[in-house]
């Protein structure tokens, strides 16, 4: 029944706003009971996708991204993946963010890149300072490429590095070469270099990666908080 109903959302047939048919129609086209309805849209309400409203039934939502975001999280959590599929990914979302970045890099952008860098700097004595200032220098990047989609995907997945950061960037000499890339990112986007941002990007997240293979981590930690 819950399939039946999903089937219709994701086809389209159903849309958000949309007012589900009612219990007693739902029932007669499925030949189920009304209780059987009942149990599936209240399942549905629990994951999101319809919302009740009251004595006049309920509607279909509309996937709010923050919504989407814990789903992806939660998966990625659960699921365990090594490192090494979540690198992959990197490589193909955030090499191409850094080109984008160099070609669209307003003031505000740079700005806030340099701040992160400064962060980054002077976090020597702080771990916690360290992964925070890592992590707003890449959000900062992928803010540029002004695409919700790619916004989404790599907030969830370096949600999900928190381990990673912090285990490699306790490294002295992974901290330094964190440092040294990230500077190497940031004058490629203040030039206006696509291709040698493009070029740093996958040079950090190469190193990022040897550091984690070399630390013989079998897979980054489950973050312990999603925000």
């Amino acid at each position: 029944m819950v399939q039946h109903l999903l089937r219709r959302i994701r086809e389209g047939t159903l849309k958000a706003g949309d007012r589900l048919p009612n219990e007693r129609d739902l029932a007669v086209e499925f030949g189920v009971s009304r209780p059987v309805i009942r149990e599936a849209i209240s399942h549905l309400a629990g994951r999101g996708v319809v919302s009740p409203r009251g004595g006049s039934g309920s509607t279909v939502t509309a996937v709010a991204p923050e919504r989407a975001q814990e789903a992806l999280i939660l998966y990625l959590r659960d699921n365990r993946l090594d490192y090494r599929s979540i690198h992959e990914v990197r490589e193909l979302i955030e090499v191409h963010a850094a080109g984008v970045a160099a070609t669209r890099a307003a003031p505000a952008d740079i700005e806030a890149l340099r701040q992160a860098m400064l962060a980054l700097r002077n976090s020597t004595d702080s771990l916690a300072a360290a992964a925070d200032a890592d992590l707003a220098f890449h959000t900062a990047i992928t803010r540029v490429t002004d695409n919700q989609v790619i916004e989404l995907l790599l907030s969830s997945l370096h949600t999900g590095l928190i381990g990673v950061r912090q285990h490699n960037l306790a490294l002295p000499s992974a901290y330094k070469e964190a440092v040294r890339s990230h500077q190497a990112i940031l004058d490629a986007i203040v030039e206006g270099d696509e291709t040698g941002a493009r070029v740093a990007m996958s040079a950090h997240l190469s190193a990022v990666y040897r550091y984690w293979q070399e630390s013989d981590q079998p897979r980054p930690p489950a973050p312990r908080h999603s925000d």
